[in-house]
């Protein structure tokens, strides 16, 4: 648990709270936890709207189709027709390759990649994406364009996009007593600046689960485990 203290003027970029262990380079693998759940709790008293300081969350715009975040140990690290989730998984091989797979109703598992090296950032797990049916967009959950932080020291940023994010936005005010909870590894979010003439207080938090372990590999089109 820490305590955040936002001065007037201050605020936090567009970020995830967890990335996928292969994505955070050797120190990935170091760790046993990673953050699964996201708790927040706002501490000042009459909060109003002209005082900034929002949380600004960036929601699906439709439901998702099967249950995202993780499976059999993978992180999801982006979406592919907008409402199904796309993991990586990095632990079944052992050759260290890596490949994406979706998981739908039912537990399906659909390979949409062959197997990959880890790419330097800023990663594009889209441009291996090869076993999609034709016309399929796929979206990745976060990018050096939408989370600077993702893009890693000294790595070049991905130039925007043009094209519109299914996505909606929901902004949280931090009222004294609030209490917010939501998905570390696909939930985008933000806090705007702070206007008022006083700190803005919270204490926030994270329910962890275990770090990718290795798990025996499972045949394309069965039901995972």
């Amino acid at each position: 648990m820490t305590y955040n203290w936002y001065e007037p003027g201050a605020k936090l970029g567009r970020h995830l709270d967890e990335h996928h262990e292969e994505t955070k380079g050797p120190k990935g693998w170091t760790v046993p936890t990673r953050r699964s759940v996201t708790w927040l709790v706002y501490l000042n008293d009459e909060w109003q709207a002209n005082e900034g300081g929002a949380l600004r969350t960036y929601p699906r715009a439709a439901p998702a189709a099967a249950p995202v975040g993780a499976h059999m140990g993978n992180l999801q690290v982006g979406w592919i027709g907008g409402t199904l989730p796309v993991f990586l998984d990095a632990a079944t091989r052992d050759d260290g390759l890596l490949f994406l797979y979706s998981c739908g109703a039912g537990g399906l598992v659909t390979l949409l990649s062959d197997a990959f090296p880890m790419p330097p950032k800023p990663v594009e797990f889209g441009r291996f994406i090869s076993k999609a049916p034709p016309g399929t967009d796929f979206e990745q959950i976060s990018t050096a364009r939408l989370d600077p932080r993702f893009a890693g020291s000294g790595a070049e940023p991905l130039r925007p996009s043009t094209q519109p994010e299914p996505l909606g936005q929901l902004d949280i005010l931090p009222v004294g007593g609030t209490l917010v909870l939501f998905d570390s590894v696909t939930l985008p979010h933000q806090v705007l600046e702070v206007t008022a003439r006083r700190p803005r207080l919270a204490t926030t938090g994270w329910f962890h689960e275990d770090s990718q372990l290795f798990i025996p590999p499972f045949p394309q089109g069965q039901p995972g485990v």
